[in-house]
């Protein structure tokens, strides 16, 4: 979903960046997100600043769930 959700937003010139796989992490509070993922570095084309609202916007709707063992 993220992956999709940024190339429906990013830049069409750009073919550099790209979205990582989340990964889980410790809650920080009961408001926070469960997840993270590496941002890529600056770019010309502002990829960053989308991926950092995509991310915002997400981390409000949806927890990773952990697998099972």
């Amino acid at each position: 979903m993220l992956q999709r959700e940024f190339r429906r937003r990013q830049v069409r010139e750009c073919d550099r960046c790209y979205v990582q796989l989340p990964f889980l992490i410790d809650r920080a509070d009961s408001d926070a997100a469960n997840w993270e993922l590496i941002i890529p570095q600056e770019c010309a084309r502002g990829c960053r600043e989308i991926l950092d609202e995509i991310v915002e916007e997400f981390s409000r709707s949806y927890d990773l769930v952990p697998e099972a063992r």
